[in-house]
């Protein structure tokens, strides 16, 4: 008979499963409103392979201090935003696909404003908001894509940062370092070389143009 632990871990993985064979985003919203309740019960964004909460805040607050203005991107249920007000940060907005996890990350109260959006092809609102977006958990498969990472340094302001996880398997079949190598050549990003698995993070160096207007998720 299974333990607890492995239950909740199981049932992760078959959530997972279904967002990543989901044909649309409504169907990904959805699931992802039906799993907010129970979502801590394991450390998801762990099983995709991707580095702890309270690494991703380590890493911002050696980078840029706790009076940096951040975007957690796909915030899920709060769990970077709440590791980074641990750390000092008072300038924290978070953005999520689904309004379940919106509604268990505003119980935190560490964020200054929380919104749906959907986050694939960009973030909306203006430019250079922010001297970092952090995404822990949104780029696997069936989430957001490498294209995201476009928008993301666009509300990134020159000199400031993208601190994202992304797993090897995730990076080496889905473009990530096709879409990393564009920005770069283009003078907009530059690679930060860290020994964190796991861990991209970009400087940007340049002001991003946004390709098209993205809107607000209803």
């Amino acid at each position: 008979m299974g333990t607890p632990e492995t239950a909740d871990t199981a049932d992760a993985a078959a959530r997972l499963a279904q967002i990543t064979a989901a044909t649309d985003v409504a169907e990904v919203r959805r699931l992802y409103d039906d799993w907010a309740a129970t979502y801590e019960d394991v450390d998801v964004a762990g099983l995709m392979g991707h580095p702890d909460a309270s690494r991703v805040a380590d890493v911002v607050t050696e980078i840029a201090g706790p009076g940096a203005d951040v975007l957690d991107a796909a915030c899920g249920t709060g769990l970077v935003g709440a590791e980074l007000a641990e750390r000092g940060f008072t300038s924290i907005d978070g953005l999520d696909l689904s309004p379940g996890m919106i509604h268990r990350a505003r119980r935190r109260r560490v964020y200054h404003d929380l919104g749906p959006a959907d986050l694939r092809d960009g973030v909306p609102g203006a430019s250079a908001k922010f001297d970092v977006v952090t995404c822990r958990g949104g780029f696997a498969p069936g989430h957001l894509g490498p294209r995201a990472l476009t928008g993301f340094a666009r509300v990134v302001r020159v000199g400031g940062v993208l601190v994202a996880a992304v797993d090897d398997a995730t990076w080496a079949a889905h473009g990530y370092a096709e879409a990393v190598d564009r920005l770069r050549a283009q003078g907009l990003v530059r690679p930060v070389e860290r020994s964190d698995p796991g861990l991209l993070v970009l400087e940007v160096r340049g002001d991003v143009p946004a390709s098209r207007s993205v809107p607000w998720s209803p």
